[in-house]
Formats: structure tokens, sequence, C-alpha cells
């Protein structure tokens, strides 16, 4: 075994791949432990994908992505690559198991890759090879998507029925992959739909003995229902799964954001922490008839019905109303005698209260009151001393009627539509509330008035565009980023720490590694400043979808 790869001590052998080994390592300077994959092919072509794929990867700053630390050619010209060191277990495993997971915990990971995922794709880069066993769950639970599009992009579309492809690969192929297509967002969406099958079935929905077999049922046959594996699967589910599986990529969600909403739709109705172990059954009690008030009520109530089942109910919250059916519950006899005896001291306090109120009225200082004029006039609606209503006049024809009380007019609201796009796909949020993602326009009811929209894509932004809405009117509010590059800042190793600004905003501090920022593209003024250093500055052209790297030497003062 390999006991030195560049600077990094080998510690042991993790794993063996189709195209390299991955060893467990260390860092002895910054002394951290890594992971370190290599690559042992002779063939030209994989040692530039590898080198490629590694530096596209090697972009991506993201808590559901594994970091990429570094990467380059051992002293023996053996291309590897270094990453941090994942601890947990991958999903594949749990899978293969058949761990009785909760709902909700599924639902959570799968709207954690669609995370990953489309942040990947706004820099984009597409991964092309989503499944379990790319997938690591850390021992905290966080989600960590694993080789984004190495091992994958090392087959060439022609070579998919050979042995660069596994059985368990092509399960996840997207149809316009298996047909050599260029591959875009939507590809993935269709390899993390059958994931999200496997997860909430634990089986598979293309399945055959040969990878011929598999290939002509993803181009040809549509998968089971995940409600054949599972008939106590909320619907909602079944639709989303179901939506990422389409053959027509135009059919499919248009982006992981979009897939991620509605996942995160049903999270709302599932109940409970994620992966906590579920609560006791809970108790159906039929609702009640008449008006049920808020729609989200019975959202919750139909998934519960779809679902069925204790273990899924469970999961879910229950909202109910007494019915006039269900019979009361039967208090115990002490229970019963301790009440009666409350209700006779009650009302012996309330006969002796009464009683001294009327001798005070009658035989003491309340009966020397002066009469009201007016035959019919009752004595003691001039006292306060008794809590005594007040009785109504009697009516008569001198009577007249007090004036109804008028009813407060309800507070309307004017209200108009922001009709919300962007260039790009984007998140936006109007007012400092999130809204979720953007592309074409989306329409927002808000009240008359002025707002502010502010859209981020791929670490870009934010763009803010303040609008005006008016009632019963539409008003367009777009936001048009602009071509977009990165910048990879490095300074020389004694000035670590320094603070980094790109045309005078603030957007870290340098450390070993540069730090990479997505800029727009076009003439970028940087500068690195550290107390004890002259302030350095240069300026670079950035170029649309292209990397430029900058290095800023601070010198002591």
């Amino acid at each position: 075994m390999l006991a030195k790869v560049g600077k990094y001590e080998i510690l042991e052998k993790v794993g063996v791949g189709g195209f390299g080994t991955v060893y467990k390592g260390r860092d002895p300077y910054i002394k951290r432990t890594v992971a370190i994959k290599t690559c042992q092919s002779d063939e030209d072509e994989l040692r530039k994908r590898f080198f490629r794929e590694a530096e596209f990867a090697g972009n991506l700053h993201h808590r559901n992505i594994t970091t990429i630390y570094d990467f380059g050619l051992s002293d023996d010209g053996l291309p590897f690559i270094v990453q941090e060191f994942l601890t947990g277990e991958d999903l594949d495993r749990k899978i293969k198991r058949k761990d009785d997971l909760p709902l909700a915990w599924r639902v959570r990971v799968l709207a954690d890759i669609c995370e990953g995922l489309h942040y990947a794709h706004t820099a984009g880069i597409v991964h092309r090879d989503v499944k379990p066993s790319n997938i690591r769950i850390l021992e905290d639970g966080t989600v960590k998507i694993m080789d984004f599009g190495i091992a994958k992009s090392m087959v060439s579309e022609s070579t998919l029925t050979q042995t660069g492809i596994t059985l368990g690969t092509a399960s996840y192929l997207a149809p316009e992959q298996i047909r050599g297509e260029a591959v875009d967002a939507r590809t993935d969406v269709f390899s993390l739909g059958v994931l999200a099958y496997e997860l909430l079935t634990l089986t598979r929905p293309f399945t055959g003995d040969h990878i011929s077999t598999v290939l002509y049922k993803i181009m040809n046959e549509p998968p089971p229902s995940p409600a054949e594996a599972v008939p106590s699967l909320p619907q909602e589910l079944v639709r989303i799964v179901e939506k990422a599986l389409q053959k027509d990529r135009a059919s499919r969600y248009a982006s992981c954001a979009e897939m991620k909403e509605d996942l995160e739709s049903v999270l709302t109705v599932l109940s409970g922490p994620v992966g906590a172990p579920p609560r006791p059954p809970a108790v159906d009690v039929p609702p009640a008839a008449g008006p049920r008030g808020l729609g989200s009520a019975r959202l919750d109530e139909r998934v519960l019905r779809q679902a069925g089942g204790p273990s899924v109910a469970a999961d879910l919250p229950l909202h109910t109303e007494q019915s006039d059916a269900t019979p009361p519950a039967l208090p115990h006899p002490e229970e019963t005698g301790r009440a009666a005896l409350r209700v006779f001291l009650g009302a012996l306090a309330v006969l002796v209260l009464v009683g001294g109120g009327l001798a005070w009225v009658l035989l003491g200082p309340g009966s020397k009151q002066s009469p009201l004029p007016g035959p019919e006039v009752d004595p003691t609606a001039t006292t306060t001393a008794v809590p005594v209503a007040t009785p109504s006049p009697a009516p008569g024809p001198t009577a007249t009627p007090p004036p109804p009380t008028p009813t407060p007019a309800p507070t309307t609201v004017p209200i108009g539509t922001a009709l919300v796009s962007s260039n790009v796909y984007a998140h936006v949020a109007i007012d400092g509330r999130a809204e979720g993602g953007v592309l074409a326009a989306k329409p927002f009811r808000l009240a008359a008035g002025r707002h502010v929209a502010s859209f981020e894509s791929g670490g870009f932004g934010p763009i803010r565009v303040p609008f005006e809405v008016k009632a019963g009117e539409s008003v367009r509010v777009r936001a048009d980023f602009p071509p977009l590059g990165q910048l990879w800042i490095h300074v020389n190793p004694d000035a670590v720490g320094a603070e980094l600004f790109v045309d005078g905003e603030r957007v870290g501090r340098a450390g070993n590694a540069p730090l990479k920022k997505t800029v727009a593209a076009g003439d970028r003024r940087v500068e690195a400043r550290l107390p004890g250093f002259e302030p350095a500055e240069a300026i670079v052209s950035v170029y649309e979808q292209e990397k430029e790297e900058v290095r800023l030497e601070l010198r002591r003062k």
C-alpha cells in the first residue's frame, strides 16, 4: 500500500473503484483527516476528465456537497483528489438493510439532496451519477453528495453497455443519457426520482437480470406506481416521484429546486423532529359536520387518511374536532361527591350574599333612597350595592327602543399581483421573506404599496428590485443576472487571514486554499488587506463561465 501521496500521509485503504482507490489520509500541516482518491487509469482522456471534473467540483462549497481540498499529481505521476473525510454511512446500505426509517426522515433526505444538486446546477455542473451509494449520511444526520461527475464522466456515452458501467449505475440513468444526448439539470432529476422511489419503497423502479433489460425498461416502459409497493404512501409523494421519472425531460421538474419545494410541502404535514422515533399512534376521531376552517386542516387529514396505519399516522399531525357522537368520559364516584359538595357550598354563599343585599335595601340605608317618579319604577334600579342588572323599561306608548349597536365594517386591504421572473433560476425574497425559486413569471398577491424583491442565484447576488403594487392591477418584476464567471483569489502564505474585497465589497478571508467567488463577467478590482502589511490589489478580467485566478502579494510594512 502507498505510504504517501504528495504531502498527504496514507493511513488505510477505504475502498477500490473501477478507476482507482480511495484512502484515508492525513494532512501533516493542517493536522486533519482527509480522503484521498486516486485515478489509476493510463488513458490520457480519463486522466484529463479526472482533473477537469475535480476542478469543477472544487468550485462547489455547500453543506450538502463533499468539499474538495486539493488535487494534483504524486511524485510517480498518479492523479489524486483530496477531499473531506466523511464519517457515517452510505444511503444504499440503509436501503439494502431495509431499515425502518421514519417517513419524515426519508423526505428530509430527499429535500437535502435536491438542495445540494440545485446549488451545483446553478454553477453549471451536472452530477450525472446520482444514486444511493453516492449519498453519505453523517452521524449527525447531515446529507453529503459525493463523486460529483467523476465516475460517470469517465464513461463515454458510447460505452454504456461495457464494463465501465455497472448494473447498479445503469438503474439510475436517464433516457437521454442512454441515447447519448446532452445532459442537463433534468437528467439529475430523473436519477433522483429513481433514488426517491427506492428510498420510499425499498425497491427499484426498473429491474432486470442484464443491463440491456434495465436500459430497455428505462427507455420504453413506465415503472410501477410507488403506491403499488407501499399502499400507505401519501399520494402527494407518489405524484412527486412519478413526475421526476417522466421519460420526456420536458415533463419532469424543471429544476431540483422545484422538486424540493414540493417535498417541503409534504414535510409541513409530517410531524415530529426529523429522525426521531415514531410517536404512539394517534386516535382517529371522526371530524364533526359543518365548515372546516382553513384548507391546511383538510390537507393534513387527507394525507393521514391516505397514509393509513399506525406507523405512518404517527408521523402526521392529526387535526380533529370533537364529534357530537363522542361519548363523554364517566367521572370517578369519589370525584362526583366532591363536585356535589362544591356546588352546595357555592349555592349557600350566593344565598348569604343575596340575603344581605336585600336586607340593606329594605331595612338599612338603602331603604331611605328617594324613589324615582313613575308608578312602574323598580326600587332597586338606583342602587349599585347588589349586582342585579337594571331591567329594561316596560313597553308602552312612550317607550323608545334603544338604537341598535352599529356593526363595524370589515377592514379591507387593497390587493394587487406581482408577476416575478428572472433570466436564470433564482431564489427570491419579497420584503425580506423567502418565497422560493422563480424563473418564468410567478404570481404573488401582495398588499398595494411599495415592495422590494431580492434575487440570488448560484452564490451571486442579491439583486434588489423595488416595485409598486396597485390595487386590482398586475405589475411585472424581473431580475436580469449578468454573465457570470469565477474568481480564485490567492495570497502569499504569511498573509493568510487577510480580508479580501471584490469591487470594494468584502467577500471573505484568505486561507491556505484559494477563496472562490462567483462574480459578474468583466474587469473586477480585487484587494487584500491585513494589519501589518501593505494592502495589495489587482484588476482581473473575468470571462463568462470561466475561472480566473489572481495571486496578491502582501508585503510587511
